[in-house]
């Protein structure tokens, strides 16, 4: 892989850019209260830290109500690490994916109305992270947010720190597209850029960028200090096409990220 910087840098938001732990559980649980009213106002000691550590399996916010629901029905951690079905969870609970989407998103926007601030400070950027991004504004190298968030959500986020990449640059959930169909399109858009790079911290992403057709020659970096497992970060080093990226590096020059 060429270490001269990319025409085009595609970020995921969630576990590469921003941490947001404690709103995704705080959302997740105001969720699953909405769709099981019954169930009482405070979670259970522990269930956040037993949600953050199998919250690599999250591929879309959707599922975050119902890893709660896997949890709280007696569910172990290794078994929703290793046989994550959230299809089979949506039939049990009688509800669409969809419909699932719709509440979290409500009770999210629910939460900024009612205290903004609150929901803003349930969020850190990784550090570096900022400074980083600011530095590439207005360089050569284009960046854009490829997030299963919604993209207004990001961009509030983004905002805060004084960061307006511009809708353009922002795809998020409402996309309605596949991550590598939306890179596919940023690499026809503009096919006599020097190179597209894309950074994700969930290694199936990545798998399936790399099955997809007209993307063999972008730069994939999976997220070590992501939303990953140690035998996700073990797979990446085997894999002769994605790079595992530290913090250290991605906040520094994009020549040491292909360093060896």
């Amino acid at each position: 892989m060429p270490a001269s910087p990319p025409a085009i840098l595609a970020l995921d938001f969630d576990g590469v850019l921003c941490d947001g732990m404690p709103e995704y559980f705080g959302a997740a649980w105001r969720a699953w209260r909405r769709l099981q009213p019954s169930v009482a106002p405070e979670p259970p000691n522990g269930l956040f830290d037993r949600f953050a550590r199998v919250r690599p399996v999250v591929e879309g916010g959707w599922e975050m109500p119902l890893v709660i629901m896997a949890l709280l029905s007696g569910a172990s951690e290794k078994e929703i690490l290793e046989r994550w079905r959230p299809d089979a969870l949506l039939g049990t609970l009688g509800r669409a994916r969809d419909e699932i989407a719709a509440v979290l998103d409500g009770v999210r926007d629910e939460w900024i109305a009612a205290d903004e601030a609150d929901w803003l400070d349930h969020h850190r950027f990784y550090p570096g992270a900022i400074p980083r991004l600011r530095r590439l504004r207005g360089g050569p190298t284009r960046v854009v947010i490829v997030t299963t968030k919604e993209g207004r959500f990001a961009r509030q986020l983004l905002m805060r720190q004084g960061l307006d990449l511009g809708v353009e640059n922002v795809y998020g959930k409402e996309a309605a597209r596949p991550k590598p169909v939306i890179l596919r399109e940023l690499s026809e858009a503009d096919s006599a850029a020097r190179g597209l790079w894309f950074v994700e911290d969930r290694l199936k992403t990545l798998d399936a960028v790399k099955s997809t057709s007209g993307l063999d020659d972008v730069g994939l970096f999976l997220a070590a200090w992501g939303y990953n497992t140690a035998r996700d970060r073990e797979a990446a080093r085997r894999d002769g096409r994605v790079v595992l990226l530290s913090l250290e590096r991605f906040v520094g020059d994009f020549e040491d990220w292909v360093k060896g």
